[in-house]
């Protein structure tokens, strides 16, 4: 214990609101005690049994290593099944500073829901106890979908498998919601990328909309079958009844049967959790009433929830994106080498929807260690390759490839003349069109085409020391006066990993993702501001800090 009996008992003698401490037991482990907390505003005391861990003042696993408890205020809000008070404190290593300091988190607790009966503006989904079917877990991921759901309605859920996963001393079977299926044939699709959309259904699940959330004190799932009985009506333990029949001669009995239940959130979003249901257990029984007519009633068994999540776009990114603007554009990125594979990694992890990507080079095993590709893959086209992971990054977005060869054939002067016109018709199309190729002839080019895209070239000098980002028009000028005129870039000390026909500048990832990044977080800001303007990024004062020049 990292703390004495006698510094416990005189802190607590300094908190005035705080008083009648009893049943105190000073174990080396935890401390346990009961204490009466009273201030204005309370119209009677309010006892806490409380518990001190060892480690206190510090945190375990990002939790409070001291507990607050009374069952009897279970129906308030952030109170947990067993009537302990979530909150979350400041870090302080200071055992009297600590404890102070959580006592008056918990005496603004009460003043904020118990003495003025304050109600949260967010939505706090349900606290669900989840469990393990044969001894693995089970993760579904849905979204919103645009069409609505009737009290009552159930159908079948398509489902996506994808990759299993440890998941602490277990492992978790993890799936995708494609879409609703009511039993009138209306299909209620999930608002994933077409990757996602179009993979063909791996398993299959049932839904019914209750509407009400299954809720005790509006905060705690039901835990038991029964507990649903006026929720679930007899059409759909009828439907079923019938589904389970016909499926369990083939059914995995190792498998669960999916059931998504949902309901209306308080902000009246749909929120969907899952019970995983064992074909040969049945969670009803039927009997005729006294009119001959087949009843169902669920039976007094527990519930195993799996763990759901609404995974919409909006939450999704919702701890971070870039500006609409830019999220919402078509996007064109030639060259996906070191600088392009980081550029397009970012955009798509901030929130990014619609990419396209243009690359003649085969990605080789030396290329892994500055750029954003795998040794799984050891030789693959780069395009190919990262579009691979950046569906498995997000779900929203959509890649597109473009022959890479194309923006090789334009200086071919016969390519040119017949190719220029459809090429500027197919670069219009986009937004922002990210030149990351470091081939000036490309650069040129493109700087003499007739395209309504935004263009932004990113080069890197020789061992990353500066950044030019040239944004049209006259980015080949604005670039090649950098490079020629004003920045140092020693073009003698390249890297030859298999003959001089092969140099490439030098630069670590750490050297090339710092600029990049930074780069990006600029015209993040511009685009932003609308006034997207070409820029230099230098490294300054030793490597200490990093200046960018507007131009």
């Amino acid at each position: 214990m990292r703390f004495s009996e006698e510094e416990l008992l005189d802190t607590i003698s300094c908190i005035s609101y705080a008083s009648n401490l009893r049943d105190l037991n000073f174990d080396k482990n935890v401390v346990s005690f009961s204490i009466d907390l009273d201030f204005e505003g309370l119209t009677e005391v309010i006892t806490f049994d409380v518990t001190i861990d060892s480690q206190y003042p510090f945190k375990f696993s990002g939790s409070e290593t001291i507990i607050f408890r009374n069952i009897n205020l279970i129906e308030y809000s952030h109170v947990m099944s067993d009537g302990s008070v979530c909150f979350h404190n400041q870090h302080c290593i200071d055992f009297r500073q600590k404890l102070v300091q959580d006592f008056n988190a918990i005496k603004i607790w009460i003043t904020k829901y118990i003495v003025k009966e304050e109600k949260d503006s967010h939505y706090e989904h349900l606290i669900v106890k989840n469990g393990a079917f044969e001894g693995s877990h089970y993760s579904y991921q849905f979204t919103d979908v645009k069409e609505s759901f009737k009290k009552g309605e159930f159908g079948t859920v398509s489902l996506k498998s994808l990759i299993n996963s440890p998941y602490y001393q277990s492992r978790i079977s993890n799936y995708l919601v494609q879409s609703f299926d009511h039993s009138s044939f209306t299909v209620k699709n999930c608002d994933w990328n077409s990757h996602y959309m179009s993979a063909n259904q791996s398993e299959q699940g049932l839904y019914v909309f209750i509407e009400d959330a299954p809720a005790i004190n509006q905060r705690f799932s039901f835990d038991n079958w029964k507990s649903f009985e006026s929720l679930i009506s007899q059409d759909f333990l009828q439907y079923l009844s019938r589904y389970v029949i016909s499926v369990r001669s083939t059914y995995n009995p190792k498998l669960p049967m999916s059931l998504f239940i949902g309901f209306h959130t308080k902000d009246k979003n749909i929120h969907w959790q899952v019970a995983l249901i064992n074909i040969d257990e049945n969670i009803f029984e039927g009997s005729t009433d006294i009119n001959g007519r087949y009843v169902y009633k669920l039976r007094n068994k527990s519930i195993t929830w799996a763990t759901t999540n609404n995974s919409s776009y909006s939450y999704f990114f919702g701890r971070g994106s870039f500006n609409e603007r830019l999220t919402n554009s078509k996007i064109l990125i030639i060259g996906v080498g070191a600088v392009g594979s980081n550029v397009a990694k970012t955009l798509t992890r901030c929130g990014c929807r619609d990419i396209s990507l243009v690359d003649y080079d085969i990605k080789k095993p030396e290329n892994i260690c500055r750029s954003e590709y795998e040794f799984t893959y050891a030789y693959a086209n780069k395009v190919d390759e990262l579009r691979s992971l950046l569906y498995n990054i997000s779900p929203f977005i959509d890649i597109d490839i473009i022959q890479g060869s194309l923006t090789q054939y334009i200086k071919i002067e016969a390519y040119a003349r017949e190719l220029a016109a459809g090429i500027e018709t197919i670069f219009s199309n986009y937004d922002y069109i990210f030149d990351c190729s470091t081939d000036d002839d490309l650069m040129y080019i493109l700087d003499n085409l007739n395209v309504t895209a935004n263009i932004i070239n990113l080069s890197i000098t020789n061992h990353a020391e500066s950044l030019v980002c040239g944004v049209s028009p006259n980015t080949y000028k604005f670039v090649r006066h950098q490079f020629d005129n004003i920045l140092e870039n020693d073009v003698e000390d390249l890297y030859n990993p298999i003959g001089c026909w092969s140099p490439t500048f030098k630069a670590s990832y750490n050297d090339i993702s710092t600029l990049t990044q930074f780069a990006l977080k600029h015209i993040n800001i511009m685009i932003s501001n609308e006034q997207l303007n070409s820029f230099v990024i230098n490294h300054d004062d030793n490597y200490e800090s990093l200046k960018v020049s507007k131009f």
